[in-house]
């Protein structure tokens, strides 16, 4: 009898793991969110400007599994290669739309978006003139990778096309790499 009952309670629970398992809500889901944090480097399109690393804080919002809102906010600062000015701190405010598709762990994406992006000119650590600001846009796409429903990598290449600032052309390619958590 009570072998009975044990393998009775050994079969239900395997019945009943994978059924559970299905009843979780897929990530991202519609009205999802998620917290980001990137690194990586910007590969300025200006021959003056030299490349330089960049960070962002990204905040996702899904309207649907497939479609985000992201918010992002980021830091770089290329240096020149001439007399002048030493860099070119930019600061990037923007939203974008992303697409992704499912693909169990790996959910590749493709975007696009509009920004404001503060720029001052800096000479030993100090700003030189009014911080300006210019209008941008950008596209790309890159890849997530899901450690768990909660935490995933990210790492994604955009083109950032801004408007000229000062006769300097800020625009260039940002390759970056962070995690993601969705709550």
């Amino acid at each position: 009898m009570r072998r009975l009952m044990i393998r009775s309670l050994v079969f239900g629970f395997c019945v009943a793991l994978p059924v559970l398992a299905t009843a979780q809500r897929r990530v991202p889901h519609e009205e999802s969110t998620a917290l980001g944090f990137d690194v990586g480097a910007f590969m300025p399109t200006a021959d003056q400007l030299g490349g330089a690393g960049l960070m962002s804080v990204n905040y996702d919002y899904y309207v649907t599994p497939r479609v985000s809102l992201r918010s992002s906010f980021g830091w770089t600062n290329p240096e020149f290669g001439t007399n002048g000015p030493d860099s070119l701190r930019e600061m990037p405010l923007r939203l974008d739309m992303n697409y992704n598709w499912e693909g169990r762990e790996w959910h590749p994406f493709v975007g696009a978006g509009l920004g404001a992006y503060f720029m001052q000119f800096r000479n030993n650590g100090q700003t030189i003139g009014d911080t300006e600001t210019k209008f941008g846009w950008n596209v790309g796409g890159g890849v997530e990778y899901f450690f768990n429903r909660t935490v995933a990598f990210k790492g994604e290449g955009r083109y950032h096309a801004v408007q000229r600032t000062r006769g300097i052309q800020p625009s260039g390619l940002a390759v970056t790499a962070g995690l993601k958590t969705y709550f």
